[in-house]
């Protein structure tokens, strides 16, 4: 079975029952974990110590739902199970299940003691991991200044290059029939816009585009088109009729990003807990580094997890 990285998640569940009480003097925790539900495989190793399908299966059922695939959720609620056994043993490594308030308790507890004692006292606040944060802000400023992106649609009655002036005066009459008549109508979607435009140049000889536009900065737009759509005073409604270098438009504003200003300290407030995250996996590399380590992952039983049932195991 080969050797993989040390895994870890942030908040880690108890993946065996309980111990019963110590007797006095208080024996030393049993770290092995029992297998939970009959026919129980183990799928790693964690200094020989088994971690079990069912663990991993728990894992999984108690994980929000989010857009991972079932693979991605099962290689997750197994890196929590390798993460609890790798910190129940290190709790024991350092006597913290020895302590008055864990001898009679279960792995977790320990598990619990040895995250409150070393990890949660470190990092409790941005200041904590204030390298890091400096480092993510730099790379973030942008953030600090949400610049205005306005989404459009437009119906674009086309003149081609060199076109005689009449065809350029149907297609700007067009245009402006089409503006007149959306003018005073509020709540419009690119279908409306798209349904009018056809029916006016429906017959006209002149022909027809309409497209949705992405948010996009005026900046990055064409400037005719950027007046006209960033001069449109709601989401909803329509431009005047407006000549751009491929024929006239008239431009809907579809929605988009407003503008905003974020001070340094929300969008670190924001940042805080992922990276906490992170720093938590590093912590736990870290204590795997100090004891020396050894995990085992066979994979290919490994492969049967996805046949498991979360259900029946209690």
């Amino acid at each position: 079975m080969p050797v993989t990285r040390v895994p870890a998640l942030f908040v880690i569940a108890a993946c065996g029952g309980p111990s019963g009480p110590s007797a006095a003097p208080p024996a030393p925790l049993v770290i092995a974990t029992p297998a939970l539900a009959a026919g129980d495989f183990e799928v790693a190793r964690v200094n020989g110590r088994p971690v079990w399908s069912s663990c991993v299966a728990v894992q999984a059922a108690g994980t929000a739902a989010t857009a991972r695939t079932d693979a991605q959720l099962r290689a997750d609620a197994l890196d929590q199970c390798i993460a609890f056994e790798l910190l129940a043993q290190a709790a024991v490594a350092r006597k913290l299940a020895a302590a008055p308030e864990v001898t009679s308790a279960t792995r977790a507890a320990a598990v619990n003691r040895l995250v409150a004692t070393d990890f949660e006292q470190r990092y409790r606040t941005p200041d904590d991991l204030k390298q890091p944060i400096d480092e993510l802000m730099k790379r973030n400023a942008w953030r600090m200044h949400i610049l205005e992106l306005r989404a459009s649609a437009y119906a674009r009655f086309l003149v081609p290059k060199d076109a005689p002036p009449e065809v350029d005066a149907r297609a700007h009459a067009l245009a402006d029939q089409l503006a007149r008549q959306l003018a005073d109508q509020a709540g419009l979607f690119g279908v409306h816009l798209t349904e009018a435009a056809a029916k006016i140049a429906e017959g006209s000889g002149i022909q027809l585009s309409t497209s949705n536009v992405r948010p996009t900065h005026q900046d990055d737009l064409v400037a005719e088109y950027a007046k006209a759509l960033y001069a449109i005073p709601e989401v909803g409604r329509t431009s005047r009729a407006v000549r751009t270098q491929w024929g006239w438009d008239v431009v809907l504003w579809t929605g988009g990003v407003e503008a905003k200003e974020h001070s340094r300290e929300e969008i670190v407030a924001e940042m805080f807990p992922e990276l906490r995250r992170r720093q938590f996996q590093i912590w736990v590399t870290q204590i795997a580094k100090q004891l020396g380590v050894h995990i085992e992952i066979d994979q290919a039983t490994v492969a049967e997890l996805a046949g498991v049932d979360s259900g029946a195991i209690p």
